[in-house]
């Protein structure tokens, strides 16, 4: 019996790396307006940038429904699926997955909250691309996995507030005197929360906040790869990686996007 790994669209991965990579998008989606998107495949990146720098209207994101899940479910019956996706705190789409694996009576898929997104779950994936590849079961990957969701975290750098002010994650009256100071604020996602842990003025002070906390991290584990993704913000993206290091770089999708906004930076890592 084979192992078949299903991501959604929020890991990052394109179609292209993905397929490379032998594994499946279940992809999320976006809309403007009345307009829906399926993100990755009906909407490049690049489309979607360029709409959210030129549409009136702001875009809104769904998760993907337990049918969808189903649907591909019933496409590998013969083979244990390892799922991983994007933080239950931050979408329903995890939820959806496990309505789908309790209503196909499946003992053979194992869904699991990777507590993150983008860069810190494309770590978790690439894990368990190296346990497939190694021969391991869907089972022994899933508990891998699961155990390593504990370890892995995820800090972001936004270039304007405006987007989180938009999904709730700040008040509109510190988002608007952020952006009026150009400040930028530094959050951390760890365990599916995200947690403002720096304010700084300008994207370069931001980034060097990302350096100083990491290195001064007592538990910070080296010994495992880092990644990184961004929104059209390569300038600063490769001052970052010249102070931490070489790692897998992800252009962040629709979905992501949507609620990061243009010239973000996110870089995942793991704890001891």
């Amino acid at each position: 019996m084979s192992v078949q790994i299903l991501i959604d669209s929020t890991a990052d991965l394109s179609r292209e790396e993905a397929e490379q990579l032998g594994i499946r998008i279940v992809p999320l989606t976006v809309h403007f307006g009345d307009r829906q998107y399926i993100d990755k495949f009906t909407i490049t990146d690049e489309e979607f940038y360029g709409m959210l720098n030129t549409e009136a209207e702001m875009p809104t994101t769904t998760q993907v429904s337990p049918q969808s899940f189903l649907d591909v479910y019933a496409e590998y019956p013969n083979d244990e699926i390892v799922g991983i996706y994007i933080s239950q705190k931050l979408s329903g789409t995890y939820q959806s997955a496990v309505i789908a694996k309790e209503e196909c009576g499946r003992s053979d898929v194992y869904p699991i909250d990777s507590t993150t997104v983008s860069a810190g779950a494309t770590l978790l994936v690439r894990e368990a691309i190296r346990l497939r590849d190694e021969g391991k079961s869907g089972k022994e990957i899933a508990e891998y996995i699961t155990e390593l969701t504990k370890h892995v975290e995820m800090l972001a750098v936004f270039n304007t507030m405006k987007y989180l002010v938009k999904g709730g994650r700040l008040s509109s009256t510190k988002g608007t005197i952020g952006n009026l100071l150009g400040i930028k604020p530094i959050i951390r996602v760890k365990d599916g929360v995200l947690e403002v842990i720096g304010k700084e003025r300008g994207m370069k002070k931001a980034c060097d906040f990302v350096v100083r906390h990491l290195r001064e991290l007592p538990d910070f584990d080296s010994s495992m790869p880092i990644a990184y993704s961004h929104s059209f913000n390569q300038q600063d993206l490769d001052a970052l990686k010249q102070e931490l290091g070489e790692g897998q770089t992800l252009l962040m999708g629709s979905v992501v996007g949507t609620h990061a906004g243009p010239g973000a930076i996110l870089v995942g890592y793991f704890r001891k």
